[in-house]
């Protein structure tokens, strides 16, 4: 059991130093102007030269690396890793890339979550497609992001929403077509599970598994690799 919030993050430490040893991965450096402090993203190599490129958006308040600081502390390390999404990625020669909002410290406003992806988003070539996938709080912030970037839809090739928690009340006019198209909605079983609820709130249909709220992103790896693969052509 990791309980100590130092030895949690040598954990995820070591989990990306592992994928950054096995060129799994690699690291994109941005300075936040805000701040004036450096950050990476963690991408896939070559991720910006690939035709489709995702990016993840982890939840509150995980790191890059890892889906799940609840898992991480039961020490179920393989099913927290965001390894098998890098190397499932490469192998379908689609880029990926995982912000970091909670580098220096948690962001339960959201601020540094939109922060990044907006920085990201400015990076990829204006005839790359961009596919977009949050889990938990990440689907909220991707939804509410849409919402209010109406101009940004026409780049969107898919959007992936693993658990998002998002709010009773939302406005989702602007990305109807997007949502009733191109989203794929996982949901971890049961009628109060925050996919389950997704579902009804968006008016769209969900895929579901058995399990924890953490235990989803990997569970569901198979269904949104297809997702994508189908909008990578």
């Amino acid at each position: 059991m990791l309980e100590d919030l130092n030895q949690l993050q040598k954990t995820i430490d070591k989990i990306v130093a592992d994928m950054l040893a096995a060129n799994i991965a690699q690291k994109k450096t941005y300075t936040d102007n805000r701040v004036e402090k450096e950050y990476w993203n963690l991408i896939t190599p070559d991720a910006f030269d690939k035709k489709l490129i995702v990016i993840a958006v982890i939840g509150y308040p995980e790191r890059a690396g890892i889906w799940s600081n609840t898992l991480l502390r039961q020490s179920r390390i393989a099913e927290t890793s965001m390894e098998p999404y890098f190397r499932q990625f490469s192998e379908s020669d689609i880029g990926l890339v995982a912000i970091d909002p909670n580098c220096f410290e948690p962001d339960i406003e959201g601020d540094t979550f939109i922060y990044q992806l907006e920085r990201v988003i400015a990076d990829i070539p204006a005839n790359t497609k961009i596919g977009l996938l949050g889990f938990s709080m990440g689907g909220k912030i991707l939804v509410e992001f849409l919402q209010q970037r109406p101009e940004l839809l026409t780049r969107i090739a898919g959007l992936a929403l693993i658990d998002p928690t998002l709010p009773n009340r939302l406005r989702v006019g602007n990305i109807r077509p997007l949502l009733d198209n191109d989203t794929l909605l996982i949901a971890s079983e049961g009628e109060v599970s925050p996919g389950e609820i997704s579902s009804m709130l968006l008016r769209i249909p969900k895929i579901s598994f058995p399990g924890i709220h953490g235990e989803m992103p990997n569970k569901a790896l198979k269904e949104v690799i297809k997702f994508y693969e189908q909008r990578s052509l």
